[in-house]
């Protein structure tokens, strides 16, 4: 299927400004997220499309665009929900840390980034400041990647609509802002910015990167992990990654080119296979 429905609008690729796509699959009623915050079956429709233009997939629906603004507040980590199983989000976090390095996915993310970190210093990429390093993470309620990275070089921040992180600050000493991100939440700027399966989630992606720019010192870093479009070849239709959160899936290309537009330049990316079996893309992109 080629084209626009007519009942949704013209909306252009966010990469290269195209309006023409192809349908990759398309679902015909609404998901366990949706129905959550109440979207109905009725006239609904819901679609991935790749871009004719420059191949970026991305999600085109019939509810309205701010519905699931809500669920990041309270639904998406509260314990009672669907996707949860019981589990509370300081269950999760006490379970997750308490992995040995060669089951935790956030411990090998950790030292992947400082890793590579370490390559751009000795390279001159990257100029390593004097004194204790400021590490925010945008959208980690968990609290587990904060945790994991702190030591006695960084100190971890959180920002996260979600009240459930509150218990980062209290129990963990991990100084977290519940509220949508903008910068400036915190008092100084930081040396790193992380966004972690955020991206995917975010109608203004774009707008998002530009704001953590002004967040990050001159010379410091920015690491985006999303989700990577070949999941449309390997997943099947069904599989949470398609999920109605996920607005885009992005290949290595059209991750570039959002970073460069925001401002940064990208100094390492890599495809990548989590250890719970998601395809990812991390980049590592330092602002000039």
């Amino acid at each position: 299927m080629n084209g626009i429905r007519p009942s949704s609008g013209a909306k252009a690729c966010l990469v290269c400004g195209d309006t023409r796509w192809s349908e990759v699959r398309s679902y015909a009623s609404p998901d366990v997220y949706e129905k959550t915050v109440g979207v109905t079956a009725e006239g609904y429709w819901r679609q991935w499309v790749k871009c004719d233009g420059c191949g970026l997939h991305y999600s085109r629906y019939s509810r309205g665009d701010g519905v699931l603004d809500d669920l990041y507040r309270a639904d998406y980590r509260d314990k009672a929900a669907a996707w949860r199983g019981g589990a509370s989000t300081r269950d999760i976090f006490a379970k997750v840390i308490a992995l040995p390095p060669e089951q935790s996915e956030t411990k090998e993310r950790v030292a992947w980034i400082k890793g590579e970190i370490a390559a751009l210093e000795a390279a001159g990429i990257v100029k390593r400041r004097a004194g204790a390093r400021r590490l925010l993470d945008i959208g980690g309620a968990t609290g587990v990647f904060a945790y994991e990275f702190r030591d006695a070089e960084w100190l971890s921040h959180v920002i996260d609509p979600a009240e459930t992180g509150r218990f980062l600050e209290t129990d963990h000493g991990i100084p977290y802002r519940q509220q949508d991100y903008a910068p400036g939440a915190f008092d100084a700027p930081f040396d790193l910015v992380s966004m972690i399966f955020v991206l995917e989630h975010l109608r203004e992606p774009e707008a998002a990167l530009r704001a953590a720019r002004d967040d990050v010192t001159a010379g410091g870093l920015l690491y985006i992990e999303v989700p990577d479009a070949l999941a449309f070849a390997h997943k099947p239709p069904e599989d949470d990654i398609f999920c109605s959160c996920h607005l885009w899936m992005f290949d290595p290309l059209s991750l570039t080119a959002l970073i460069h537009r925001a401002g940064f330049e990208v100094a390492s990316l890599r495809r990548t296979t989590t250890r719970r079996g998601h395809l990812a893309l991390r980049a590592l992109a330092v602002r000039p």
